[in-house]
């Protein structure tokens, strides 16, 4: 007698093009944001973004917030202006004072409102998740954090050479998603420059502890004294 064809198991083509550990870390994060988010008001499905990353990971976490990046990226608007208005070959005590009145008045690091005209268009910024370009990690950070529950302290002094910009930071960073929770970030960040234009081509920080811990700060933040 005939026997049944066996059905196939259901393939995933999500889980075949990530790798295993990419799908760890991804679980680790949603294990830690999951409490954060149990009382988000649920909303309608959006269609799925090209952004990839902590940003758009965090982004895509919390209710409503998928209607963030429908915003402006602020390419065109954020610190030095025209994108075509470069500052090139500056020396490395100016290039020094420019980052870190980005870092301190600025707060670039929560808010991205930072002088592009000392960075090519090309510049590529990667923290210890993942790479963006430019116009990616404007929109990306501008719409994750809330900038006026935020804050971005610069450790000691920044130090710049022909060759690259460090400095260190220690830095409270707000989610913009329900609850807004509290992160706080700490480590460095590498800035490196074009040889012939001077500009930086190289954004990369260095954080103290990995993700996974970065996002349990947000559990263990010390009450504030009642009034």
């Amino acid at each position: 007698c005939g026997t049944t064809p066996r059905t196939p198991p259901l393939r995933n083509p999500i889980a075949e093009h990530r790798s295993p550990t990419h799908l760890v870390h991804v679980h680790s994060m949603w294990h830690i944001l999951l409490p954060v988010l149990a009382y988000a008001p649920r909303v309608a499905p959006q269609q799925p973004s090209s952004h990839h990353g902590r940003r758009q990971f965090l982004l895509s976490a919390g209710a409503g917030v998928a209607s963030l990046l429908q915003r402006p990226a602020w390419a065109s608007s954020v610190g030095g202006g025209n994108a075509g208005d470069k500052l090139l070959n500056l020396p490395a005590d100016r290039l020094a004072d420019i980052v870190r009145a980005d870092l301190v008045e600025r707060q670039f690091l929560a808010t991205a409102d930072f002088t592009r005209a000392v960075y090519d268009e090309g510049a590529l910024f990667t923290d210890e998740i993942d790479t963006y370009t430019l116009p990616k990690f404007i929109k990306g950070t501008s719409a994750l954090f809330v900038k006026d529950k935020s804050e971005v302290r610069l450790v000691g002094e920044v130090k710049a050479d022909d060759r690259e910009v460090v400095f260190y930071f220690d830095e409270d960073l707000c989610f913009n998603i329900p609850l807004q929770p509290v992160v706080t970030v700490t480590g460095r960040c590498v800035l490196s420059r074009d040889p012939s234009s001077g500009l930086i081509v190289k954004y990369r920080e260095y954080w103290d502890k990995s993700p996974t811990e970065v996002l349990k700060t947000a559990f263990n933040r010390p009450r504030k004294a009642a009034a």
